[in-house]
């Protein structure tokens, strides 16, 4: 009895013991976890609808693609036309371009529809907009390749831009008359002039209201009759008709007794030591012209021209350049601004370059029914603003088949601003094979025209 009093007594003893023991504390709270994102900004989108209107009128036709592209550039949307010719979209408030192209056939001539409105501002309650389309008739003559922007003249360390040339090409199966063809560029003279371009007020040109385009510096043409045969060319060189290369390596050869020269015979203020001429290069293959500004050459922009030709008798074209009381000063008072006021309707053919290097200060130097779009050239690379292929239609010429060459790697897509033909059809490669090649003609030169690496005549 004794004992087991005293194991109750020690058991008491240790719960007491236990029971005053201090409790181990909790640990002290952490910072917990990072508070969530907040709900995630509501974008309202608005519906909207783009109708395509040609001369005057609804283009109705269903399945066209549209695209719509943001100010900045950063959110483009693809878009195809309802039966109507209208497309819509669903996009937040902002400032976008659309631009659509639409390639038919009409009474047997290649017919494209192109337009672009970059003025589509969408808020609440502006809902409806409209791109104006271009109707364009593919013209038999068109413009190739421009090559103005020179090379590196790496022996010497220097750049050298005396061997510039024009590739004329009779873009169907017919003989081409050329012989009335005649050769301009518009004003401003660079597309990133200091000031801006003086022709755009309010967003629209001063002469597109008129019938008149700018042509500045002067103006060349043929001397004696001048035909192109189906799927071919011509190649003018722009100063010396010469084999380039045999001082500048990295230059082209113009002295093929084929090739034609942009002479100075004619024209005595262009005295500059540019102007040569090969002994190869036929007498009747000298062209004539006229200048209407200072200087002592012509001042075909070797980095950004808005180079186009037209048509025109000599005749006509030598006292348009002459009728002094007619030149625009809208670039300002005196000789060096001379513009002549050239028909639009007479206009054939154009292509828009800007300088790669200062795209942010460019503009456009033509009217939408000439020429919208810019292809963009990096200068002294020896790179040409060369015309992309249509693929459907080259294509579709029976005697193309197992003549095409693709995987076109000629273009300048992997440089800053650079850019290559879509269709993937190598045109020089399939032209040596045989093939004949029909090229893009929209009047856009985006779409037209891309940056080649290298001059297509540079064998």
């Amino acid at each position: 009895m004794k004992k087991r009093f005293l194991l109750l007594a020690v058991a008491a003893f240790s719960l007491m013991v236990a029971g005053c023991e201090r409790p181990t504390p909790d640990p002290e709270p952490g910072p917990g976890p990072e508070p969530g994102p907040g709900p995630e900004p509501v974008v309202t989108l608005y519906d909207i609808a783009v109708q395509l209107v040609s001369e005057g009128s609804n283009l109705a036709i269903e399945g066209i693609p549209m695209t719509l592209t943001d100010e900045s550039g950063m959110a483009t949307y693809d878009g195809t036309t309802d039966a109507g010719g209208a497309a819509a979209f669903k996009v937040p408030a902002g400032t976008y371009a659309a631009s659509a192209t639409y390639k038919t056939a009409e009474d047997g001539q290649r017919i494209a529809y192109n337009g672009s409105n970059s003025s589509i501002s969408v808020a609440e309650g502006s809902t409806s907009f409209q791109i104006n389309l271009n109707k364009v008739v593919s013209q038999q003559i068109i413009i190739k390749e421009l090559y103005s922007t020179g090379c590196q003249y790496k022996a010497a360390n220097k750049t050298y831009s005396n061997d510039g040339y024009i590739i004329l090409y009779n873009n169907s199966d017919l003989p081409a008359d050329a012989s009335d063809i005649v050769f301009c560029f518009s004003a401003p003279y660079t597309s990133f002039a200091s000031g801006g371009n003086k022709y755009i007020v309010d967003g629209k040109f001063l002469f597109e209201s008129e019938d008149w385009t700018p042509a500045f510096g002067g103006m060349l043409w043929f001397k004696n009759p001048v035909e192109i045969p189906p799927y071919s060319q011509i190649v003018i060189a722009v100063f010396g008709a010469i084999d380039h290369t045999q001082t500048v390596e990295e230059s082209v050869d113009l002295s093929d007794p084929s090739y034609y020269w942009m002479s100075n015979t004619d024209i005595p203020q262009w005295t500059m030591a540019k102007y040569t001429v090969a002994e190869t290069i036929p007498i009747e293959h000298y062209m004539s012209g006229a200048a209407f500004v200072m200087g002592t050459a012509w001042a075909l922009s070797n980095n950004s021209p808005a180079f186009y030709i037209g048509k025109m008798d000599s005749a006509q074209a030598k006292a348009l350049c002459e009728n002094a009381d007619e030149y625009d000063h809208t670039l300002g008072n005196g000789a060096a601004n001379n513009v002549v006021k050239f028909p639009r309707a007479n206009v054939v053919d154009a292509v828009e370059v800007w300088s790669a290097a200062n795209m942010e200060k460019c503009y456009y130097r033509f009217s939408a029914d000439i020429n919208t779009g810019y292809v963009a050239i990096t200068n002294n690379q020896g790179h040409t603003a060369y015309r992309n292929v249509d693929k459907e239609a080259t294509e579709a010429l029976e005697e193309n088949a197992g003549k095409l060459v693709y995987d076109y790697a000629g273009g300048t897509e992997s440089e800053v601003n650079g850019s290559t033909d879509p269709s993937g059809i190598d045109a020089e490669a399939s032209i040596a094979a045989g093939a004949h090649i029909i090229y893009s003609d929209t009047n856009d030169s985006g779409k037209d025209f891309h940056q080649r690496r290298v001059a297509s005549i540079k064998k």
